[in-house]
């Protein structure tokens, strides 16, 4: 049996009228009368009664116009199943976060306050990872990237010598690097972003610091700085949650800085979601009231 041939059965059951549901299906009287045969033939007995030009449903025709209507409601069911899996699908959103994981928290109530339906996928600091079709990636790089079309900036910042108060290089009226020689650094792991834009400032420069820790987030090398296990280099403005108790202060002949990007799969169609995603971001940063840099001294 066909959909069609079940289609054909349901109107001629509500009209009790061939001509009528030839009519409102749009086909021939004799088509439609054929197909209803061909459907009898099939069901294996006659599922209406003829009463001169009239025709009625039977007891058979009742008992299979029953199941008719399930299968269509199960269809209709289907396809509202379907439509409502797929506004889901694309409400999903994945985040990959690759530099400035102190704001994160705060990226991700601007975003449930602009749709609360949003379904946030969050992906940290996975390098490997392969850019997903419905994707937005918050990166930083030394430089500024070579096609716009797939990656905007979002913030210019310095990156600078982060130091406790009463630190011996804070009474001098300016670091250099030969003010470093010797000394022990914290830093986060080699594959982070971060890690890898001081690594290109410290070839050009022809400098290697002493790194005796390596750690994975921010506040682990906070609480390390505060023991005392060594200096570090930080951002001046996305790192502004490390300030308390950290004076930071440039070094003179090291100028370094970063650019954080939000960018996404190139040539990629662009949910609604994942569109509302990236305007929240960048008018979050276009918004965002950082300081000027942390404590100096």
């Amino acid at each position: 049996m066909e959909l069609l041939q079940l289609q054909y059965f349901q109107v001629i059951a509500q009209t009790q009228n061939i001509s009528a549901a030839a009519k409102e299906l749009h086909i021939a009287q004799p088509s439609l009368s054929q197909a209803l045969k061909r459907l009898e033939q099939e069901a294996g007995v006659p599922l209406f009664d003829r009463v001169g030009r009239n025709i009625r449903l039977n007891a058979y025709g009742i008992i299979f116009l029953k199941h008719v209507e399930k299968v269509f409601s199960s269809l209709d069911n289907a396809a509202l199943e379907i439509q409502a899996f797929r506004m889901q699908d694309d409400k999903t959103v994945h985040l990959s976060i690759l530099a400035a994981s102190m704001l994160l928290p705060d990226i991700y109530r601007e975003i449930q306050n602009a749709d609360p339906a949003i379904r946030l996928h969050i992906l940290q600091n996975d390098q490997e990872h392969l850019p997903h079709q419905k994707e937005l990636i918050l990166s930083s790089d030394w430089k500024l990237p070579d096609d716009s079309s797939s990656c905007c900036v979002l913030l210019e910042e310095e990156i600078q010598l982060a130091l406790l108060p009463g630190h011996p290089l804070l009474n001098k009226p300016a670091i250099c690097l030969n003010d470093l020689e010797g000394k022990s650094f914290i830093s986060l792991s080699p594959t982070s972003s971060l890690s890898k834009i001081l690594q290109h400032y410290f070839t050009i420069n022809r400098f290697q610091p002493d790194i005796v820790t390596y750690i994975d987030n921010p506040d682990i090398m906070r609480k390390l700085l505060a023991a005392h296990a060594g200096l570090a280099f930080i951002p001046v403005h996305t790192w502004h949650g490390f300030s308390h108790g950290v004076v930071i202060r440039p070094v003179e002949d090291l100028n370094m800085k970063r650019y954080l990007l939000l960018s996404w799969k190139p040539d990629s169609f662009q949910t609604p979601s994942l569109q509302l995603c990236r305007n929240v971001i960048t008018s979050y940063f276009t918004r965002l009231h950082l300081p000027d840099q942390l404590p100096t001294a």
